[in-house]
């Protein structure tokens, strides 16, 4: 039984305030930033696997453990996050945006772009310039 307060463990996440971030998180933000730079032109996820020098299986098992998606889906978000950013605050056409984005078929960008936010680039653009 513990008496003196001083004495007691320290709280279980005390090394995140240490300035201490565990190697499988570090390897997680490492990937965030890659994601970052490369998503335009790099879909390949062997690619990123490559360069944290991890199996695809193993970053998938990291970024679903720390985020909750896997490497697709990541990359997937990325790619939906600067579609909205483009049709926000850009002039340039949804054909353009998804050529920007590394698309060949812009129909297919527009069935993602729908599935994802329930409305085509054209209406998500009316609806965002409204806001």
């Amino acid at each position: 039984m513990l008496t003196d307060n001083n004495s007691e463990p320290p709280p279980v996440f005390e090394y995140f305030h240490t300035g201490y971030t565990p190697p499988d998180l570090q390897q997680v933000i490492s990937l965030q930033n890659l994601i970052e730079v490369h998503f335009r032109q790099e879909r390949d996820l062997e690619f990123y696997a490559g360069k944290m020098h991890l199996t695809l299986p193993r970053l998938n098992n990291l970024t679903r453990a720390h985020l909750g998606k896997t490497l697709y889906e990541l990359l997937q978000d990325r790619l939906h996050e600067e579609a909205e950013k483009l049709l926000k605050h850009t002039t340039l056409t949804a054909k353009d945006i998804a050529y920007e984005l590394g698309m060949n078929d812009p129909a297919y960008f527009f069935r993602c772009f729908k599935r994802v936010t329930g409305m085509r680039p054209r209406e998500f653009r009316k609806q965002a310039r409204m806001m």
